[in-house]
């Protein structure tokens, strides 16, 4: 089974689709590809990583915008305003980048990367594409009292 997508006519990408069914039990019932497949779902995982944000009244304590929730969904870009917004929700929970254990990354764009450079723009932690869903675990773990170091480590609480 393939997924394809086409930008007009011309084809752009095929994907193969591996999928697995599963009902309470964890029966399978329905399957396409190799059900048994393994792969890391990434980036995919983080609208999954956020619901306790809205289910344990993070959210609310702390008074996260629609902005800061769509960052601890997605990857951004680095571009400057997806920063700032960063940095604001750290503030808004009593942290700073300094606490975050995502590394930076180069901004997506071209143009921003060549840009930073240009500045002379020091990429820090706030700048991964992964801040946001960085900021969102420690939201969570200011929420409920637990220790913000380490937070992204398996045996955490966040995890």
């Amino acid at each position: 089974m393939f997924v394809e997508s086409f930008r007009g006519t011309h084809l752009e990408s095929r994907h193969t689709v591996h999928v697995a069914v599963v009902d309470a039990s964890g029966k399978l019932v329905a399957q396409a590809g190799d059900p048994a497949y393994t792969t890391f779902w990434r980036s995919a995982a983080k609208p999954f990583q956020a619901v306790p944000l809205l289910e344990d009244g993070v959210a609310e304590r702390f008074g996260l915008t629609r902005q800061d929730l769509a960052l601890a969904c997605a990857s951004h870009s680095s571009e400057p305003a997806q920063v700032a917004l960063v940095r604001e929700f750290l503030q808004r929970i009593g942290c700073t980048e300094r606490d975050l254990m995502c590394g930076p990354h180069r901004p997506l764009s071209d143009a921003v990367a060549k840009d930073y450079e240009t500045r002379g723009v020091r990429l820090t932690a706030v700048y991964s594409n992964c801040s946001g869903k960085h900021t969102g675990m420690l939201a969570l773990a200011k929420h409920h009292g637990w220790p913000t170091e380490f937070y992204a480590r398996g045996e955490h609480p966040v995890r």
